[in-house]
């Protein structure tokens, strides 16, 4: 169960994809979910995959709750997918459709996801402009400390 209280929403409350640098694609009922401004990127297992279904498709926390009783861990799922910037709040909630109400009711257990950034400096370079003909792609400039 989902605590408003906790989680600073209201069950009316629904989300949306924060922008157009978040993908994603579904690989046979789990989710990757790639961040492409940051380079990191996010494995949903199949439960946490149709909970965020609902969510980009704004469908109020209310709708989601009734409808995927048995996942257990709905705030903390919540929370994560706010804090790695994958959706934020939005203000129309829209209808359940009949096929989703029907994916939410068969999930249960835990909405797990996982957080990658080991290619994240691979996935944001330029391979237009980091390049160089001698060592090949991509050639990203190496930060340096002032230590």
């Amino acid at each position: 169960m989902i605590s408003e209280r906790s989680i600073g929403l209201t069950m009316q409350t629904c989300f949306r994809l924060i922008g157009p640098d978040i993908v994603f694609e579904d690989f046979d009922g789990d989710l990757v979910v790639l961040n492409l401004s940051t380079g990191q990127y996010f494995g949903f297992n199949g439960t946490a995959n149709v909970v965020f279904e609902a969510l980009i498709a704004a469908v109020s926390l209310d709708d989601i709750t009734k409808n995927c009783a048995s996942v257990t861990n709905l705030s903390n799922f919540l929370s994560q997918v706010q804090e790695f910037g994958l959706v934020t709040k939005s203000t129309a909630p829209k209808a359940l459709s009949d096929e989703l109400s029907k994916k939410l009711q068969s999930c249960n257990g835990l909405a797990t996801v996982d957080h990658y950034d080991d290619l994240a400096d691979l996935i944001v370079a330029d391979p237009i402009h980091d390049t160089n003909n001698e060592q090949g792609w991509p050639v990203v400039e190496q930060k340096t400390s002032n230590l």
